[in-house]
């Protein structure tokens, strides 16, 4: 790994790093679709009533767990928290995007930096899910700067597809993207160490169920 961390921590949280995320909606998809989602409003109030409450109680105190233990070197403990996200994600197509993009980061990191853990890690959970993974890269970055980049890639790949899937622009997206941002930083810190409650979100539940079954799809999920 570089040995400048804040270089790292651009590298894998830039668009360019080939993660696979842009081929995921993770259910905005359905959404839009049904109408549910259908301008800048809707985008934003799907964001701040949907995302953010998921972020705040559930992916990011589960995130700090993670990065504790890949800070650790704890391999065992990785490895269950990485089983016990697939209880937490019911619908199948949500679990199996985040293990794509988690398996594909994971092959990348090998690529990059095959420390011990990292190789481990692969060797016993080639699929591993996208939060483990990212604490597994993010691991010499404080935790608090961690869970932030993690928490942007979330809200900035939600973002990213809705460009593709409604009659939005750049400008409306960044200003979304900016208050929704700014709405996490406020509360993101007093997540890190809260007990992971979980985010009962049937909406997006459903919605990503849905989509497999839809007639056409831009997005696998």
């Amino acid at each position: 790994m570089t040995a400048d961390p804040w270089l790292w921590l651009l590298q894998a949280n830039d668009t360019a790093y080939p993660s696979g995320a842009y081929a995921h909606s993770f259910g905005l998809e359905e959404l839009v679709e049904a109408g549910v989602v259908s301008c800048a409003e809707d985008l934003e109030n799907f964001l701040t009533q949907q995302i953010l409450p998921a972020l705040l109680t559930f992916e990011i105190p589960f995130f700090a767990r993670a990065h504790a233990a890949a800070m650790a070197g704890d391999a065992e403990v990785l490895l269950a928290l990485d089983a016990e996200l697939d209880a937490w994600r019911i619908p199948a197509e949500l679990r199996d995007a985040s293990r794509r993009i988690g398996s594909q980061r994971l092959d990348l990191l090998l690529q990059l930096d095959p420390t011990p853990l990292v190789i481990r890690h692969r060797e016993h959970s080639p699929r591993s899910h996208h939060l483990v993974v990212t604490a597994l890269e993010l691991s010499n970055i404080p935790l608090v700067q961690a869970a932030r980049a993690f928490a942007f890639q979330s809200i900035a790949g939600f973002i990213a597809s809705s460009m593709k899937l409604m009659r939005i622009g750049q400008t409306a997206c960044q200003l979304i993207a900016r208050r929704t941002l700014a709405a996490l930083g406020e509360k993101i810190d007093a997540s890190l160490s809260q007990p992971v409650d979980g985010w009962f979100n049937p909406l997006l539940e459903i919605a990503s169920l849905r989509h497999a079954r839809a007639h056409a799809r831009l997005f696998i999920s």
